[in-house]
């Protein structure tokens, strides 16, 4: 990940009111960069300079999105260099977005611009696809000058846009991602109506693997984190030496991780859905005292957006898990079948090998499986690299 910021500062020397400043700033997210303007854009030769700079980024990002919601003039010929901008990277097939506030004179003047055709202008980050949204979210995480709270009230507004229980529960593991200094997976577990545990949301299929270790033993920290009588919190800080829950901790090791939390998602009301908040580092003593409080604070958001969940939206969103769950199961079996043909591998040597690929590869695991699946001729023969 990199960040970067371009300050331009123009108009007549000695004339304060008329001194307008440009700032830019860049944030470069997988596989979008994420382009904040605000103050004026109005077309002198560097601020077309600062903006072509911006997104001059190393490596070609598939989408570009302009943020012009803190844009307060965006005069003809800002516009004109903005659209030059949005038209050279357009030919170099990368697709742009760009989200603006509908109360600035930058959205007016937008609406009656010829825009390039494919170019999407949202005039509200909820009528953003959920993708924009996220990375609107990162960026906004990630700036060098956002303070927690900054982050939790972005959080806080992004939720107000979702529409379901399973979309919230995704924003926050996401968040959680980027906002835990120490996380490298983050999952929820959830309570159904029976009393058995669930995993709806997770960064990695990796940590639906290891929650659900932990399910089928009875022990670990999110199980003990879940359970409405329990402690309500649950860590380690060296699960290779962990002697609580042995094969959880066996597990997790096996698939490099070395530290975890887990925190409850306290009901508001009797009746409300329980659960907890897992976060998974691959470090020793990874999860420092301010990434708890982090973990805390989100899993009170998480709290918030369950406590009116109904009992068929928890149905749902089971039932959405256990079909990932056989989706998951069936692509990863036809990847490590097509290992053992090719390679002569036993079945655990192929999935060990899927497993460490993805993780140097920093891919999801099943989706990695889902490319060897549907391109098994990507693979060499036996004695060949891959």
């Amino acid at each position: 990940m990199s960040e970067g910021t371009a300050d331009e500062a123009h108009g007549p020397a000695g004339d304060e009111s008329a001194v307008t400043e440009l700032t830019i700033s860049v944030h470069q997210l997988e596989p979008a960069l994420v382009v904040r303007l605000s103050g004026a854009l109005d077309g002198p030769l560097t601020d077309d300079a600062a903006l072509s700079a911006a997104v001059a980024a190393p490596a070609s990002p598939a989408s570009v999105v302009f943020d012009l919601r803190e844009v307060e003039l965006l005069s003809a010929a800002g516009r004109r260099g903005l659209l030059a901008v949005v038209e050279a990277l357009r030919e170099r097939g990368v697709r742009c977005e760009v989200v603006v506030d509908p109360a600035t004179a930058a959205a007016a003047t937008l609406r009656i611009a010829a825009l390039p055709e494919g170019v999407e202008v949202y005039d509200a980050v909820e009528r953003a696809p959920a993708g924009v949204q996220n990375a609107l979210l990162l960026a906004s995480a990630r700036s060098a000058d956002d303070t927690l709270g900054g982050q939790f009230a972005a959080l806080t507004q992004m939720l107000l846009s979702v529409k379901t229980v399973g979309a919230a529960l995704e924003r926050i593991v996401s968040a959680g991602q980027t906002m835990i200094a120490g996380a490298d997976m983050v999952s929820v577990t959830l309570r159904g109506t029976d009393g058995r545990f669930f995993t709806p949301v997770g960064t990695d299929a990796v940590a639906e693997s290891l929650d659900q270790a932990q399910y089928r033993s009875g022990h670990g920290p999110c199980v003990d984190a879940a359970l409405p009588d329990g402690p309500g919190f649950a860590a380690s800080d060296d699960l290779a030496s962990e002697p609580r829950w042995t094969h959880f901790a066996e597990e997790a090791t096996r698939h490099g991780f070395a530290s975890v939390l887990s925190t409850d998602l306290h009901p508001q009301r009797p009746t409300a859905v329980g659960g907890a908040l897992n976060v998974y580092s691959k470090r020793v003593s990874g999860l420092d005292g301010r990434d708890r409080h982090t973990a805390l604070m989100l899993a009170a958001h998480a709290s918030l957006a369950l406590a009116y969940t109904t009992a068929v939206e928890l149905a749902d969103l089971h039932t959405e898990q256990m079909r990932r769950a056989i989706d998951s199961r069936d692509v990863i079996g036809q990847a490590k079948g097509i290992l053992m043909a090719r390679r002569g591998m036993t079945a655990d040597e192929a999935f060990d090998v899927l497993r460490r690929t993805s993780q140097d590869l920093n891919v999801k695991l099943v989706d990695l499986a889902r490319t060897l699946a549907e391109q098994p001729d990507g693979i060499g023969k036996p004695g060949k690299p891959a």
